[in-house]
């Protein structure tokens, strides 16, 4: 290339030259001249300052001097004074005192003559111009001789420059000067060589004379001086300062000046040398470890390239060089590219691309040195792609590019791949490239990335043929202060760089993602092709793309001829891969098994094992939650319809992955995998490993246990095997005690699973429920505080224990106590249970009974055992014994006592089980009575009693196999429940609700221990929340004379002080609720104080805390049940006991209120009145007669008194006097019949005759009913006789008024009347309008009915029917009735009423009825779940529901040899309505047996009867019962006729009930009646006597109705 036009050339990278110039003339400390060619004497002056004063000396003989041509000559062959003159006379101008000067200079004389005239030469020759100078040269050319000293060779190196600084020096001149430096090889004297040649070629502007010499002398200088360079750097080592050394600096200057001869005069090279210049200045380049050289370097190659060319032998190894400075030097990096954008502009850039080309293709041959040179040529050619042309830069065409890299590809170099990769990334990154690449054919592409990635994948190198090694020869490469000779790649670079291929092949791999939707299918079809060969290295984004497009052209499918290759690439690349995300490798299984259906169904029964088993056999090794469980779900689905053996191989493998666990104990946090510290995994719901394959086995038994024996066979041992091994994880445990759990049998003993879970009170009462778990905040809030006092935590232990049946008393349970743990917890444990719980079973089970599995087969049947399979159930229940029995992970145990009971009320289950169900009575009844079974952990915040009310439940479930044990053990069973009674601060409650069932299901034992129940419960009476079921369950008793049968008087009076207590409890309530005193800092509880108990102020800080019971909530509910208590247990007594308990009840049932003053209740003063009525006769039943008197008795006259707080009627005769008598009182009306004894007065006796008419006439009256009155009351009753009685008989008017009062009065009835609703569910119904339609229902709902009460006609009835028609037969044309002395309880049968399933009336008015009680009993045979719902009511609070313990067929139950179902057990649990308290024994299920099922639902249905009135009235007054209703008429009689004027007499003798003044108050007390024997004869046959004549509670029912 021609040097552009100017004096001064231009260079490609001008700043570096001129700063490289600039650093050149301050070493040499001169000024280049400029082109006129002036000399500079600044430059002299400076040099001669310089020069030393030399020693005297004479010239050596032989010595040489220059001739004219330079050439050196011995001072023999000189002629001394010839040659003298000779000179002198060529010489032209200077001083007079020159020719002295070269006399003395002559090679003759003394060194120091000689040096001196040197000296004055040199200033002469600076200040005068001088020609012909070489006639001065000549005279002093011996100085250079290497046998001079440095004294003479230094003034003759000063003089040869003074010489040659001349500016009209003629060519000759030039010549012979620059053959005297040329010939010269020492590098000593370097400065002053190169300020010779500088001034001689003028910087390099002037080489006329020297064009021949010129480059040889170049090229012979280059090689000596960075020789000499290298052995300076070898011989200064490691102590070398950071200052360069003088070699490295002459080396520079050096090729400074040849960068300045090269632009200036670059025709001083011819080819030859220009090749021999390039080879030493790259080999400069490669050995040199100085960037300072290199830097001149690049200046150097960048003046060839731009002021002459590069000889196409030196173009390859120039582009080498120069792509490898531009790989590794940063610092000169740009200007290398710079250099090189000159050479592909020029005339060899096409070529010089193509020698990057060839880089390519030859590869990195050498260790070091070619993998720079590739990597070099590499970014080279990336640079040239970007610039796409732009600024005279050359294209390269991307269809020689990728054919060039395959071909560098075909030795293995993993460095060299990797520059491969990254190249292609930078197409691929750049825009405009990936348009033209769509335009390529990829098949060399697509193979480079291959190749690439495979090689990356499977070579492991070893260090020896790795960039790094030892052997290798590297290339300059030093970073800024390094000084090493050589550096090499290392290993850790190696890896480095391994590390950048696979960023490069994701980058790459991630572009061609992007770049699908714009390819042809051909391309895109190769890609993915790419993509899955290489699908570990993809990103999960193309990785999803490529299985999408592997789904869509369904190469999964048998249809894709490579099809199996496809399922191992897929599985190998993308689902093995553990760091794929989640949802990626569920894409991939889940697109398998949707071609497995296919192949499934096309292909043979080996290829689809095999096919499977490819997917199956990740279950191992698989650790993600999801996935795992994605892979079992396929186990499930293939081997749920497989064969036994390819089932039996499916199990062996889940088993297998079962058997990975630790060998080692579990740690105590094991169970709370969500409770392990920060660093462990976030909790998936799926839960463990262990959890997920055992959900398979419980899914597979779902599936199977409607029709396959043989797998239920495998899967009932592996999942019992899970269950009681504690070396599997809590949570898969739990998943299969799920499953054993809901393991029902129906009647037939076939094996069901059920749906949902049973035991939601029991769940409540361990925290289990959403209600009762523990607030994780407020636990935790409390848990942080360690400094809680100790009456604080007694606080909260009180309030427990006052607060123990209601359903959220575990919200308050905040206290720090330790349990039998010592782990210390900062916050509570979550549980990995609840009720129900998230989930239940994974899969819904199957509705129908099973035909394949039984519980229980008969030995004659014959069956076999692969058609049918007996379940034995015995291992079953021995393991949940043992689970029982040893300290188990806490969520395992509660889980058993939860869910135990109510598959214990699963009778058939068990059938075989009866050595398993002894030993588990025998076991709990041991831990029971002993406190052996085991406590809460401390986390768990719950007590002992929490597990001794699960152990009570499930001993209460125990009952019902009653009859397979000895009634020693029957004694064994109630005496637990006994002792469960206030052992324990929450089981009182449960054991009385037990005890109720054994009352009816173990009389005789219950009989037996009855006596010491009793005292227990007056015991533990200080508990106010056990005092509606102590009562209920003594009301339930009273109707049970069998049991109490023994009883002394001492046992009743415990019963009568019970209710006592509890009447004071009421009313002490109610005083302070009256007085405004009802705060809770004034709460009082019962205790015992001495001989009799009291009430008591507890703590402030306990009642702040309490939350109220039931008791608390609704005190009308105790004050009735105490009351009923009395009156049944009064009634219990014999005859001859009643009249000697009055005086102690009578004293009782009155107290003294606050102010001192005596108050007898009005439910007292009926209870007196009842005690009156039957304390001297069981039998009560009387009723009028309406035609007591004849025709010939005279005229009937009739009148009414009040007489204390009774109704006294006499109708009389007035003839004979025969009269009815009618009393009316609280507790009944009896009805009397009197006939006078008349007689004919004696003969003797004076008849009267004024106003008397004869005897025998009709119209004669000798008697009214004033007459009969006063017979029977005492004679002194007057008026004028003061203190006989505190109060008059009070006669009634007869009119209208006093008959309609008494008239409203015998409509009043004398018992108690509830109503019940008996509603039957049919099997599988769920709708009401479809239940309430059913017109029968089963022999056993048959049975059950005729045991509720009585069959009773409704036409005509004259007892309160609850609402139903008695005129017409709208509502049927019988029901059933019960009734004692108390009450009478109705019951609205729908299956009784009439029903037309085309008339719409019929679902209305049964609706009508039903929808109005508060109690249904629900007879359940649906063999579903019952929903309150099903039956919507505001009314209905209670539904007593009662369901067969096994389900049965139609066919079943009538080939029942019971179909009554009297030796068969019912579950009866009573479900109330949300927001309803949960008071009744059967609240939680009890198991009842056929023959008792009536007489137990029918005592709960009264007891919830009165509850649901009580709780309807709850906020806004009391419920009064019949008695109270009529005793208040009865007094409102006595207000409205009394005579007001009339003064108070006192307490008359002959009326024990004559103890209400007209003016007291109907809630002030009676005082105790007299006895029997006290009255004396007439003062018996007063009222005393109707009061105490009743027999029995019929007579008073009877008077309920109206006299017609």
């Amino acid at each position: 290339m021609s040097p552009p036009a100017g004096d001064v050339p231009q260079t490609p990278d001008s700043s570096s030259s001129t700063t490289l110039l600039g650093a050149f003339r301050s070493l040499t400390g001169g000024r280049i001249r400029n082109a006129g060619l002036r000399a500079s004497s600044s430059l002299a002056t400076q040099r001669s300052r310089r020069t030393s004063s030399l020693g005297s000396g004479v010239p050596l003989a032989g010595s040489k001097v220059a001739s004219q041509d330079g050439s050196m000559r011995t001072s023999q062959d000189a002629n001394t004074g010839q040659a003298t003159e000779s000179i002198t006379r060529s010489i032209v101008g200077g001083p007079p005192e020159l020719n002295d000067l070269l006399s003395q200079l002559h090679i003759g004389r003394p060194f120091p003559e000689r040096a001196t005239a040197i000296q004055k030469l040199c200033a002469i020759l600076n200040k005068y111009p001088i020609h012909n100078v070489l006639a001065i040269w000549s005279t002093a050319s011996d100085l250079l001789s290497n046998e001079q000293p440095s004294e003479a060779r230094n003034a003759g190196y000063t003089l040869l420059k003074s010489c040659a600084s001349l500016p009209h020096l003629t060519p000759v001149e030039r010549g012979v000067f620059f053959k005297a430096v040329a010939s010269l090889e020492d590098t000593q004297y370097f400065d002053i060589r190169h300020q010779i040649i500088r001034e001689l070629t003028m910087g390099g502007r002037n080489v006329e004379a020297l064009e021949s010499s010129m480059g040889p002398f170049l090229l012979k200088v280059l090689d000596s001086y960075f020789k000499a360079s290298q052995d300076a750097r070898r011989v200064a080592g490691k102590k070398r300062s950071l200052q360069p050394l003088k070699e490295e600096e002459n080396l520079g200057e050096l090729l400074h000046s040849l960068v300045d001869v090269i632009r200036f005069n670059a025709k001083v090279f011819d080819e030859r040398h220009l090749e021999l210049l390039l080879e030493k200045i790259m080999d400069i380049c490669q050995k040199t470890p100085r960037k300072a050289d290199i830097r001149n370097s690049i200046k150097m190659f960048d003046a060839l390239i731009t002021y002459t060319h590069i000889p196409k032998a030196s173009l390859r190894p120039f582009v080498e060089v120069l792509c490898t400075i531009y790989r590794q030097i940063d610092k000169v990096r740009s200007a290398t590219w710079n250099t090189l954008a000159n050479l592909f502009r020029s005339h060899a850039g096409q070529a010089a691309v193509t020698a990057l080309l060839d880089i390519l293709v030859t590869g990195a041959t050498h260790i070091n040195r070619g993998y720079n040179i590739f990597r070099g040529a590499i970014e080279v050619l990336q640079l040239l792609l970007v610039e796409d042309g732009q600024d005279g830069l050359p294209k390269v065409s991307i269809s020689l590019l990728l054919p060039a890299l395959k071909a560098s590809l075909k030795s293995e170099n993993r460095l060299q791949e990797t520059l491969v990769l990254r190249l292609i990334a930078a197409m691929f990154a750049d825009e405009r490239l990936k348009s033209l690449l769509l335009d390529e054919d990829w098949a060399d592409l697509i193979y480079i990335i291959r190749t690439c990635a495979e090689r990356s994948e499977s070579s492991v190198t070893s260090s020896a043929a790795e960039p790094g090694s030892s052997n290798g020869t590297a290339t300059a490469a030093l970073s800024p202060g390094e000084q090493e000779p050589h550096v090499m790649v290392s290993a850790t670079q190696a890896e480095a760089d391994r590390r950048e291929a696979d960023g490069f092949l994701s980058e790459i791999l991630a572009n061609m993602n992007g770049m699908r939707d714009e390819m042809g299918f051909v391309q895109k079809e190769a890609v993915m092709g790419l993509f899955m060969r290489l699908a570990p290295r993809l990103s999960d984004t193309a990785a999803e793309h490529m299985v999408i497009f592997y789904v869509e052209q369904r190469y999964l499918h048998p249809s894709h001829v490579d099809w199996i290759a496809t399922w191992r690439a897929l599985l190998g690349g993308i689902f093995r891969d553990v760091n794929r995300p989640q949802s990626l490798r569920l894409l991939s299984i889940r697109e398998l098994r949707a071609a497995y259906s296919t192949v499934e169904a096309v292909c043979s029964t080996g290829v689809d094992h095999e096919c499977a088993f490819l997917i199956l056999n990740h279950i191992e090794v698989e650790q993600d939650i999801c996935v795992l469980n994605e892979l079992v779900d396929f186990a499930v689905e293939v081997a749920d319809d497989s064969s036994e053996q390819f089932f039996s191989e499916v199990i062996d493998l889940l088993r297998r992955r079962l058997e990975q666990r630790s060998d080692q104990i579990p740690h105590p946090f094991s169970a709370y995998p969500h409770m392990l510290p920060a660093t462990s995994k976030d909790q998936q719901p799926l839960g463990s490993p262990c959890n997920v394959i055992t959900m398979g086995l419980v899914r597979l038994f779902i599936r199977n246990s409607t029709k396959s024996a043989q797998k239920i066979r495998i899967l009932y041992g592996l999942i019992l095997g899970v269950a009681g091994s504690n070396s599997y994880q809590t949570d898969g445990r739990l998943t299969a005690l799920r499953l054993l759990f809901r393991l029902r049998a129906d009647s037939n003993h076939a094996i069901t699973i059920n749906s949902s879970s049973e035991g939601e009170s029991i769940a409540s009462v361990l925290c289990r429920t959403a209600e009762t778990a523990v607030a994780h905040d407020r636990s935790e809030e409390h848990m942080g505080n360690d400094s809680t006092r100790h009456d604080d935590q007694a606080s909260l232990r009180e309030t427990r224990k006052a607060s123990a049946t209601s359903p959220h008393t575990s919200l308050s349970r905040h206290t720090n106590r330790q349990g039998n743990t010592s782990i210390r917890f900062s916050r509570p444990l979550l549980p990995l249970w609840m009720y129900p719980g998230p989930r239940g079973l994974p899969e819904e089970p199957s509705p129908n009974s099973s035909r394949v599995i039984f519980s229980h087969i008969e030995p004659d049947q014959g069956h076999s055992e692969e058609e049918q399979y007996d379940m034995e159930i015995t291992f079953w229940l021995e393991l949940v014994i043992s689970l029982l029995q040893k300290a188990p992970d806490w969520e395992i145990y509660s889980y058993v006592l939860v869910h135990l009971g109510p598959q214990l009320a699963n009778q058939a289950l068990f059938r075989s089980a009866v050595r398993q169900v002894k030993m588990l009575r025998n076991v709990v009844c041991e831990q029971i009575r002993g406190s052996t079974f085991h406590e809460p952990p401390g986390y768990t915040l719950l007590k002992k009693a929490d597990v001794a009310v699960c152990l009570i439940h499930v001993l209460t479930v125990l009952i019902s196999y009653h009859p397979l044990y000895e009634k020693s053990e029957e004694d064994e069973l109630v005496r637990a429940f006994l002792h469960g009674i206030g052992s324990w601060d929450r089981t009182s409650k449960w054991c009385i609700h037990a005890l109720t069932v054994c009352c009816h299901e173990m009389p005789l034992s219950v009989s037996k221990s009855l006596d010491n129940i009793i005292q227990k419960m007056s015991q533990i009476i200080t508990q106010p929340h056990i005092a509606i079921h102590i009562l209920e369950f003594l009301t339930s008793l009273a109707r049970m004379p069998q049991l109490y049968k023994n009883f002394r008087e001492d046992e009743f009076k415990t019963v009568f002080g019970v209710s006592f207590r509890y009447l004071q409890y009421v009313r002490d309530q109610r005083e302070r609720a009256s007085a405004g005193t009802s705060s809770p800092n004034n709460t009082r509880t019962l205790r015992h104080s001495g001989a009799s108990r009291d009430f008591s102020a507890t703590q402030d800080h306990i009642s702040k805390s309490k939350p109220k019971s039931v008791a608390d909530d609704l005190p009308q509910y105790v004050y009735a049940l105490a009351f009923h208590v009395i009156t049944f247990w009064f009634m219990a007594l014999k005859m001859p006991e009643r009249r000697k308990q009055i005086p102690w009840i009578t004293k009782n049932l009155s107290y003294t209120d606050r102010l001192g003053k005596e108050v007898t209740e009005e439910q007292s003063q009926v209870i007196m009145d009842m005690m009156q009525m039957v304390a001297y006769s069981e039998r009560d039943e009387t009723a009028p007669d309406l035609n007591f008197a004849k025709s010939e008795d005279g005229e009937v006259s009739k009148k009414t008194w009040i007489v204390g707080l009774s109704l006294m009627t006499i109708e009389t005769a007035g003839r004979s006097g025969v009269s009815q008598i009618t009393s009316r009182r609280a507790c009944g009306t009896r009805y009397f019949y009197m006939r006078p004894l008349l007689t004919q007065p004696p003969r003797h006796q004076d008849p009267a005759t004024t106003g008397l008419e004869s005897f025998d006439t009709p119209s004669y009256v000798g008697l009214f009913p004033d007459d009969i009155f006063q017979s029977l009351y005492s004679s002194f009753n007057f008026a004028s006789v003061p203190g006989i009685m505190s109060e008059h008989p009070i006669p009634l008017p007869e009119d209208d008024m006093s008959r309609r009062a008494i008239a409203a009065f015998d409509r009043i009835p004398t018992v108690d009347g509830h109503k019940a609703g008996v509603i039957y569910i049919g099997p599988g119904q769920t709708d009401e309008k479809e239940i309430l339609l059913n017109a029968i229902g089963s022999p056993d709902y048959t049975a059950f009915l005729n045991d509720l009460g009585t069959l009773m006609r409704l036409k005509g009835a004259k007892f309160n029917t609850g609402g139903l028609d008695t005129h017409n037969d709208m509502d049927g044309e019988f029901t059933m009735c019960w009734r004692d002395r108390c009450m009478e309880l109705v019951f609205h049968i729908t299956t009784m009423m009439p029903t037309n399933g085309e008339d719409d009336l019929t679902y209305a008015n049964k609706k009508r009825h039903i929808g109005n009680d508060f109690v249904n009993i629900i007879f359940n045979d649906s063999g579903l779940p019952y929903d309150f719902d099903t039956f919507p009511s505001a009314f209905n609070y209670v539904h007593i529901v009662i369901t067969p313990e096994s389900r049965a067929s139609f066919v079943d139950r009538r080939l029942e040899t019971d179909p009554e179902g009297r030796n068969r057990y019912y579950k009866v649990q009573v479900i109330p309505k949300p927001g309803f308290p949960e008071i009744s024994p059967a609240a939680e299920t009890k198991i009842i047996s056929g023959r008792n099922l009536a007489a137990y639902v029918r005592l709960i249905a009264i007891n919830a009867s009165v509850f649901s009135q009580v709780w309807l009235i709850k906020e806004g007054g009391e419920s009064v019962s019949s008695w109270r209703n009529r005793l208040r008429e009865i007094k409102r009689l006595r207000e409205r006729y009394a005579n007001t004027e009339l003064t108070p007499h006192a307490s008359s003798p002959s009326s024990p009930l004559a103890v209400y003044p007209l003016s007291v108050p109907p809630t002030q007390g009676l005082s105790s009646p007299q006895s029997r024997e006290s009255v004396g004869g007439f003062k018996r046959s007063s009222v005393a006597t109707f009061i105490s004549e009743g027999t029995s509670r019929s007579s008073l029912m009877s008077g309920s109705v109206d006299p017609e």
